[in-house]
């Protein structure tokens, strides 16, 4: 299984904008990220708050939150607690699991409102940014210097919120973009060579429009709803999507974006990609199985669905890197926070520092339910990484997603929520129709994401 909790509907932004309606965080200079001795209307932990490096033995009690794994994995963190408990004498974890659905958001606005957020807290990105905004995380550069020491370079480097030169979480377990899976068949019957498959998003489609020329409708390139490949085509390409601080979007006024739309429509209307499927969410990866598609899921994870639906199409499929020019595969995954209102703030990094740590790290991913990557550059080193056996694709893709993984940065966008997706989908999909030109196409929805954006 790939260990992951359910995509957030609320932008960065409008999480933030909670917060404030709460009475939470504020432009004042006393609550800016880590600085001043407020988080909203809680006390910053003094220690905290003086921007120097914690220090002192661990000691008293914490409380650590988890989000949707003690179902499935209590034994490995009961083991954890124990572990660090016995390593720190005098010292006490308690561990809540939030169920991670669809109000994990308004659940943690609510408790950083009451000043009752745990001391160390597993997030993700959205959630996390909107905390940090508000003072509620720790300055991991002043609280914790040399924190990063022990991640995969390229991770910790990139895992800044917009706005900010610091670090305020730790990366945890986390999922890759930048495979393409295929069925190498198809390929050679339309006349492409699945030995040298594409490496851009263009060289894709002009493969697509080779297909389209030539399967008679036997076949597909791939889905045509432009939600299962926005905004991450975009980012592959480095379209200029956003402002620096992600504010403002500004998709539409870079060519490559108006390209893609133009060559997406181009296609659809050619025959290359299934009519019916424009506005269906019917998961690609079933169509795939079914050797409907050429061109399957970017997740590794999704080929034993593939391997266990259809041998014959799994045993024809290839597995190869797409990075177009980004060069680097982009990651999203779970974070870990020390909060900065605290009571023991020594303890909890203490905490957060060992679950984190290579060994702790390694035993977890170890566990062969566990399809993501951890973010210590020494766990890349265990065996599930760099011992795999097999050459079928399955194998192919962790192998190549290892190797990816050693270089991978982290490119999520805090303001690209789903309200802002729909309307950026909807008007690409009247572009496909040919019912508006990408270029208004792509204005529309520019105006349409700013004005959610401005309200959040």
């Amino acid at each position: 299984m790939s260990v992951r909790t359910p995509l957030a509907a609320l932008s960065a932004v409008t999480v933030a904008g909670l917060l404030a309606a709460c009475g939470v965080g504020g432009s004042s200079a006393s609550s800016a990220p880590g600085s001043g001795t407020q988080a909203g209307n809680c006390d910053v932990n003094s220690q905290v708050a003086a921007g120097t490096p914690l220090t002192g033995t661990p000691s008293g009690s914490i409380t650590f939150q988890t989000t949707a794994l003690k179902a499935d994995f209590s034994p490995y963190f009961e083991k954890v607690i124990a572990d660090f408990e016995k390593k720190y004498p005098g010292t006490k974890v308690t561990w809540q699991d939030d169920p991670g659905d669809s109000t994990f958001t308004q659940r943690m606005v609510g408790d950083a409102q009451a000043c009752t957020l745990p001391d160390v807290v597993n997030l993700n990105q959205i959630t996390a940014y909107a905390l940090q905004k508000s003072n509620f995380l720790v300055d991991l550069d002043k609280n914790a210097p040399g924190a990063g020491d022990e991640f995969i370079p390229s991770l910790w480097s990139s895992l800044k919120m917009p706005g900010s030169d610091g670090h305020f979480v730790m990366p945890w377990y986390w999922g890759l973009t930048g495979l393409q899976s295929f069925n190498a068949s198809l390929l050679k019957k339309s006349g492409l060579n699945p030995d040298q498959p594409p490496q851009t998003v263009f060289e894709q489609f002009a493969d697509a429009a080779t297909i389209a020329k030539t399967s008679g409708g036997a076949y597909y390139a791939f889905s045509a709803n432009p939600a299962f490949r926005l905004p991450s085509d975009w980012q592959l390409m480095k379209v200029r999507i956003s402002s620096e601080d992600q504010k403002t979007f500004t998709f539409a006024d870079d060519p490559k974006a108006v390209e893609w739309v133009q060559k997406m429509a181009q296609l659809y209307q050619a025959g290359a990609l299934p009519k019916d499927s424009l506005a269906s969410s019917d998961d690609p990866v079933k169509l795939y199985t079914e050797g409907q598609l050429v061109w399957g899921s970017t997740n590794a994870s999704s080929l034993r669905t593939v391997q266990s639906g259809n041998p014959t199409v799994y045993a024809s499929t290839g597995v190869s890197q797409l990075l177009d020019a980004r060069g680097q595969a982009m990651e999203d995954g779970q974070l870990v926070g020390v909060t900065s209102t605290s009571k023991n703030p020594v303890t909890a990094l203490a905490f957060a520092r060992y679950l984190l740590s290579p060994d702790v790290q390694t035993a977890f991913i170890s566990d062969p339910r566990i399809q993501n990557f951890p973010s210590t550059t020494a766990s890349l080193k265990a065996d599930k990484f760099t011992k795999i056996s097999g050459t079928d694709a399955y194998a192919q893709a962790a192998k190549l997603s290892a190797q990816l993984a050693q270089n991978a940065q982290n490119a999520f966008l805090y303001s690209w929520n789903d309200a802002v997706n729909t309307v950026v989908v909807q008007q690409v999909q009247l572009a496909m129709q040919g019912k508006k030109t990408p270029q208004q196409a792509l204005s529309d929805a520019q105006s349409q994401a700013n004005a959610i954006v401005a309200k959040s």
